[in-house]
């Protein structure tokens, strides 16, 4: 396959952002319904295989939307008119959406513009990926690509590193490399749920594979190497994560059920994203992009393509949708209006509100339906207003 450097559209980067939608709703809907709740690293044991494997799915949200997203990047790069102009963009648009995870995204989960918990989550993150990028353009290629190689495989060296409750140095921590919840003016709170310095340096590596791969004018041959770094990925992840040697503050621990061994095996720390992980995630979801790109560009029109094509638009979509239905269901699930917590918890349904896995995976199923008609709705209105200020962030 060879594409001329004005398409911009890959069927497959649609096809496989679709899919992280679809794995988003899943993840998402079972927080709503089925009393979810489940840390990361997820507690092994004492976590049931079923809500393992169900949350293991969701993991490849968010490295993957980050992975896709530098290499997006770069692949619209040549609509600027200059490296300056193109900085510029990528640093707007990090702080447009920075701007949205506080306030369009948390609202999406809170129903209440005042609720005293803000949570930057994988769109902050993201946003301060571009904004670093943006910067790291500026200087060039070959920056861009050390500092994504320093972050991603060097981060993990400094895991045991902490500081005080309170300062300066420990909340420049926790936005870098630590969760952490902290303390902000009129009693308001930020729990930095993705500290940014991985998700950085991946977006910066894929930021670099995308100018390899549009160089290469989208060659089969760059798909087939990124097979190969796929599975070597996935190599490296068994030797490390096998071996316990690196990249992860869990340790793979082998015991008598081969279920549990399984689990601790794909077990690897999310918050932040450790070199497992990511070694992991990114390495199945570029042998993914190899299989997808086998499919042809018409697969899927009206449903993946479209997912992936307003993957923002679908992103706040399926948040809003899951809330709303979710409010609906109150009472067919026996509860009322006065029941609710709203305020007090961050999505303010009742206590013991839930469903059945399969009632909750009818649920599911029904906004990702909900979610594909509106995205083929708004993709239709985008391409008639291409220069639209949501249009061109959303």
């Amino acid at each position: 396959m060879s594409l001329p450097l004005s398409q911009n559209r890959l069927h497959h980067i649609d096809l496989l952002r679709g899919l992280i939608i679809i794995f988003m709703v899943i993840d998402h809907g079972m927080y709503y319904c089925l009393n979810y709740s489940v840390t990361d690293p997820m507690t092994i044991p004492g976590t049931d295989a079923l809500t393992f494997f169900t949350r293991f799915i969701s993991h490849f949200c968010a490295p993957l939307f980050v992975f896709l997203a530098g290499l997006s990047a770069a692949i619209t790069e040549h609509k600027y008119t200059s490296t300056q102009a193109f900085s510029k963009s990528l640093i707007i648009r990090g702080l447009v959406l920075i701007l949205f995870e506080f306030t369009i995204v948390s609202w999406s989960w809170s129903f209440n513009p005042l609720f005293p918990m803000l949570y930057a989550q994988v769109i902050w993150a993201i946003g301060w990926g571009f904004i670093i990028l943006g910067l790291l353009r500026l200087i060039g290629l070959y920056a861009i690509f050390a500092m994504g190689l320093i972050l991603v495989f060097g981060h993990n060296l400094f895991d045991a590193v902490n500081f005080e409750p309170n300062t300066i140095a420990n909340t420049i921590w926790s936005i870098l490399h630590q969760k952490n919840v902290l303390e902000l003016p009129f009693n308001f709170k930020i729990r930095t749920t993705y500290p940014v310095a991985p998700i950085v340096g991946l977006m910066a590596l894929a930021y670099c594979a995308g100018v390899y791969y549009k160089a290469k004018q989208y060659s089969n041959r760059v798909m087939d190497y990124g097979l190969i770094l796929g599975v070597s990925c996935l190599v490296l992840y068994t030797l490390l994560r096998g071996f316990n040697l690196y990249g992860d503050a869990s340790i793979f621990t082998i015991s008598d059920s081969y279920l549990l061994t399984i689990m601790s095996f794909l077990n690897p720390t999310k918050y932040p994203l450790s070199l497992q992980f990511m070694l992991l995630t990114v390495g199945i979801g570029l042998i993914m992009l190899k299989l997808l790109s086998k499919l042809k560009s018409d697969f899927s029109p009206k449903f993946l393509q479209v997912l992936g094509k307003t993957s923002m638009f679908s992103y706040l979509a399926h948040l809003y949708l899951l809330h709303a239905i979710s409010w609906l269901l109150l009472p067919v699930l026996g509860f009322s209006f006065s029941d609710m917590t709203y305020g007090e918890t961050l999505v303010g349904l009742p206590t013991g509100y839930g469903m059945s896995y399969v009632a909750t995976l009818l649920f599911i199923a029904v906004v990702i339906g909900l979610t594909a008609v509106l995205a083929n709705y708004y993709l239709a209105w985008k391409q008639k207003n291409k220069h639209s200020l949501i249009a061109k962030y959303i």
